[in-house]
């Protein structure tokens, strides 16, 4: 399986946005607006990476990574439903760290279980995960959250 993770330009906002409305209604966003005002504002701060999930050429989720002066933080992270519980989500997470390596945070989403247990399982397995610590949730919307250094090993 080769898993990639590409810059998402502007032009793939229609996709973005039909995968993420998806991915915010499981979360257990009740405004429809929502994803649009979201996803159109990804792409305005120069912080931000937009990224798409592909395995052998096919977009099969996303990521968003804003990088602050001393970390970067998971904001999202999804698979698509159709391709989930194939071991891809394992394996671009690596992928996506090691595109930013250093100091990362990042809070799990309380609405989806199987969340939970991924994150708890792939950070505490993933080779090059340093200084894993388990703190409270940054948002109402999260169980938890960790933080972490990623020195960069594939």
């Amino acid at each position: 399986m080769t898993v990639s993770l590409v810059a998402t330009s502007r032009d793939q906002t229609t996709w973005l946005l039909e995968a993420s409305t998806d991915y915010f209604r499981e979360l257990g966003s009740d405004q429809d607006d929502l994803p649009r005002a979201e996803v159109v504002g990804w792409f305005d701060d120069p912080n931000t990476h937009v990224l798409t999930i592909t395995q052998a050429g096919r977009r099969v989720g996303f990521a968003l990574v804003d990088r602050f002066d001393s970390y970067h933080e998971l904001c999202e992270f999804c698979i698509l439903t159709e391709h989930r519980n194939k071991g891809i989500g394992s394996e671009a997470v690596p992928v996506c760290f090691a595109q930013f390596p250093g100091q990362w945070s990042l809070g799990v989403a309380k609405a989806l279980p199987g969340t939970a247990r991924f994150w708890d399982r792939v950070l505490q397995a993933l080779p090059g995960v340093t200084e894993l610590a388990r703190g409270a949730p940054l948002t109402p919307y999260q169980s938890h959250s960790y933080t972490f250094a990623y020195k960069g090993t594939r």
